[in-house]
């Protein structure tokens, strides 16, 4: 049952949104689309779906990198 609320609510955004339209278009096929978003969920922390929209949509530039734990182990 909640897998398809989640459908419902997945497929309801993706017609009312106009910048995942914007997206998908630019990107040609959803598949395209979850492989550049898969591969910003690997290297980055989003606060929401419409960052990532944008950052696939508008590109992004990586300022630098973040170390999460210093020192290192020992």
């Amino acid at each position: 049952m909640l897998m398809m609320l989640a459908f419902l609510v997945d497929q309801t955004q993706q017609l009312a949104c106009q910048l995942f339209q914007a997206v998908l278009g630019k990107l040609g096929s959803k598949r395209n689309l979850w492989e550049q978003m898969r591969a910003l969920f690997y290297a980055y922390k989003f606060d929401s779906m419409e960052d990532i929209f944008k950052a696939v949509f508008y590109g992004f530039k990586r300022k630098h990198l973040d170390i999460l734990e210093y020192p290192p182990p020992s």
